[in-house]
């Protein structure tokens, strides 16, 4: 503890004076009208250590040195423990700041994130300090060990990938948090009587993490008010089974042989696929009556049966109702042909969002007497990825163009040069004198990847509508 504040405190030391005086005198908050007065300090010390454990490790514990007033507020405010490199740039340091500053406070914490430090043979510190008093009632766990190809090695025969055992002791912050992230370990077994319950947790990833199938559903089972779940690049478990009365948004991205089935999910809200190379290859959905955002559908996926709508490789091949829940939609084009984009009209009619992220050739002519309640009354926005400008592209997009007379924004992810003479052919080629939307806007730029649309920063927050949007519209 003493190399986070060692350097402040010399500084204190040579001033003691002066900050005396700073604290009779004008301090923190205070102003001619108010006397001097150090109207921060004069808060209640509950307020005061919320305040400090929203700050980073190493300015929560500076904060020791303001006045005598704040000497002992930070070993009784709710902990906030980063173990990045702004505590050092140096691992050794790193774990033995963390070991003195879990010694030095008193608890409760409200944050712990490891994700700096590589396990190699200290599995046991990390046990010691998951036991430390210090984490009682911990609200909020990012922990993964850092990576470290020397230790882990490649994971192919024959130089398998070690053991990397979460602690045990890591479970027993089950009753108090409410978002976690654990990455880069493998998951305890335990038995279903011992398994633990998260009546708090509201938010769980699990990223790089090997965890038996039985495992994984306990854990399900025992997050009672779980909204987010997050499932990408783990394995062991052959299928997932989702039954949720709170779960609002699924990310996945696992094994091609996985399959998901979200059997019961009433306020389930995003069913995200975020990784067209990889899985599930089928999907099943039961009952998810609520379901506004689907994507990314890519020809990965073998099977996605929605009850009254069942597509295989981004074609719809069975229909019985419409979707009409369904507002943003993520898709890659599997087929030659307009047919395809036109059944998923059909099936999702109010869509008013539509991510294309291959442009799908037009080799039918569209039918201007058949009716499409989406172009007519409800897609406001559409990104056309790869664009090409070439001829086929040209006239797909024309659809959009000439019919969605809703339409907002169209952006068009080009994968040339956008010269002003080559904007200007589009301009003609596309017809956008004649758009079907008066308030239309179009706007070419460099092809989005992929990956910033599905891993964007705010691919899990809840309050967006579109999960997707990365201040792209």
């Amino acid at each position: 503890m003493e190399e986070v504040t060692a350097p402040v405190a010399k500084k204190r030391r040579q001033d003691e004076p002066e900050c005396q005086e700073r604290s009779e005198g004008s301090d923190l908050g205070g102003d001619a009208d108010a006397g001097g007065i150090d109207l921060i300090s004069l808060l209640p010390d509950e307020i005061l250590g919320s305040i400090i454990s929203l700050l980073p490790t190493r300015d929560a514990a500076r904060t020791t040195v303001l006045s005598p007033r704040w000497r002992h507020l930070w070993r009784s405010a709710p902990l906030n423990l980063d173990a990045d490199g702004g505590l050092s740039g140096l691992e050794r340091k790193r774990i033995s700041i963390v070991s003195r500053i879990l010694e030095a406070h008193r608890g409760p914490a409200r944050r712990l994130s490891l994700r700096t430090v590589r396990l190699r043979g200290i599995y046991a510190r990390f046990d010691r300090w998951f036991r430390s008093a210090a984490l009682n009632n911990l609200e909020h766990l990012d922990f993964a060990y850092a990576s470290d190809g020397r230790y882990y090695g490649t994971g192919v025969d024959p130089d398998p990938r070690p053991p990397r055992p979460l602690p045990l002791s890591a479970l027993r912050f089950a009753p108090t948090l409410r978002t976690a992230y654990i990455g880069g370990c493998d998951f305890p077994a335990v038995a279903p009587a011992a398994a633990p319950c998260f009546p708090r947790l509201t938010r769980l990833t699990l990223y790089g993490v090997a965890i038996s199938e039985d495992a994984l559903h306990h854990v399900l089972a025992g997050c009672a008010v779980l909204e987010t779940l997050g499932l990408e690049a783990s394995s062991g478990f052959g299928a997932v089974r989702i039954n949720s009365p709170t779960l609002r948004s699924v990310g996945f991205a696992v094994s091609a042989e996985t399959e998901l089935v979200i059997e019961d999910a009433p306020c389930l809200e995003r069913l995200m696929l975020l990784d067209p190379h990889s899985g599930p290859k089928n999907v099943r959905v039961v009952r998810a009556p609520q379901l506004k955002v689907l994507g990314y559908l890519s020809d990965k996926i073998t099977k996605l049966d929605l009850g009254t709508v069942i597509i295989q490789e981004t074609m719809v091949v069975s229909s019985t109702a419409s979707l009409r829940t369904v507002k943003v939609l993520v898709l890659e084009s599997a087929g030659p042909n307009l047919d395809t984009i036109i059944g998923f009209l059909k099936c999702f009619p109010c869509l008013e969002k539509l991510y294309i992220m291959k442009t799908m050739k037009n080799t039918r002519r569209y039918n201007p007497l058949e009716p499409i309640e989406c172009l007519d009354h409800h897609l406001r926005y559409i990104i056309l990825n790869n664009y090409l400008g070439m001829r086929p592209d040209v006239n797909f997009a024309k659809l959009f163009v000439l019919k969605a007379r809703m339409l907002k924004a169209m952006k068009f992810g080009v994968l040339v040069g956008c010269t002003e003479k080559s904007m200007a052919n589009q301009h003609s080629r596309l017809q956008l004198d004649h758009k079907a939307s008066p308030d239309a806007q179009f706007d070419f730029r460099r092809d989005y990847c992929w990956r910033n649309i599905l891993y964007n920063k705010r691919t899990h927050d809840l309050p967006r509508d579109d999960p997707f949007d990365g201040s792209i519209c």
